[in-house]
């Protein structure tokens, strides 16, 4: 057998997800938390002018996890951050330049901890999900643009409860990015559900409210009050502080409590 020789390029497509604040109508409700991911627009073919996910080639020299280090630092200025290892996409036509593997990785910020602004081609879009059993209708938006694509949830192994997602239809994105940002989405909401990731996304101090805006963000779906105070009571600490939230009774704030019994 003739051995066959081919050209592979190795990149990073970064997932960064981050919540955010914002003052609601209702003077007397709750600032609304928003859920979203940064896409940057494409500036070269192919794809130009696209929104894609952040990432690149990963030079000889460096590790995924070291060029998705630096793609996070180029667009945000943070570092430091909780970033996880998502999956290695390797479909064959997923870039037209030739045979392109890229390894996705998740970050999750505090938006609050940005200081500076992003760079022109970079965007924060809010990402609503609507289900309906295996399908998922996920938009994106930045106010001015919007992206809307549907995917559908196929069964791999029903046992251990894995799922492949096949885009249905797309919502002009470069790439493959419509199956990674839903894949991403998922990966975050199984580990929401398991493990305290989500404190990630959450400032220093925050209110039980503000926690519980965010769980039902990224799960998609409304907590009943108790179950959900019973849920995390082991996983936060109050402090002596407290704050005027809209026109409510003041609240107390929390932190997240790192010496919880695993």
């Amino acid at each position: 057998m003739t051995d066959v020789k081919f050209n592979v390029a190795y990149t990073t497509d970064l997932l960064i997800f981050g919540i955010d604040s914002r003052k609601n109508a209702n003077t007397r409700s709750l600032p609304k938390k928003f859920f979203s991911i940064l896409l940057v627009k494409r500036n070269k073919e192919p794809f130009m002018n696209k929104w894609c996910l952040p990432g690149g080639f990963i030079s000889i020299y460096e590790a995924s996890i070291d060029a998705s280090s630096r793609v996070l630092k180029k667009e945000t200025g943070l570092e430091n951050v909780y970033m996880q290892q998502l999956r290695v996409n390797d479909s064959v036509d997923r870039d037209p330049r030739g045979r392109v593997v890229s390894v996705s990785y998740m970050a999750l910020i505090d938006r609050t901890l940005l200081s500076s602004d992003l760079s022109e081609e970079a965007s924060w879009f809010d990402i609503e999900v609507s289900e309906d059993k295996d399908m998922y209708q996920i938009s994106l938006t930045n106010g001015e643009d919007n992206i809307n694509f549907e995917v559908k949830r196929v069964a791999i192994d029903l046992k251990s409860e894995e799922y492949s997602y096949d885009v249905i239809k797309k919502g002009d994105l470069a790439f493959d990015h419509e199956k990674l940002i839903i894949e991403g989405i998922m990966a975050l909401r199984d580990k929401v559900n398991k493990t305290d990731i989500v404190f990630n996304l959450m400032p220093q101090e925050f209110t039980i409210g503000e926690l519980k805006q965010v769980y039902e963000l990224i799960l998609n779906k409304k907590l009943i009050n108790s179950a959900f105070r019973r849920t995390i009571a082991d996983k936060v600490i109050l402090t002596d502080k407290m704050i005027q939230t809209g026109g409510h009774r003041p609240s107390v704030l929390c932190m997240y409590n790192e010496n919880k019994e695993k």
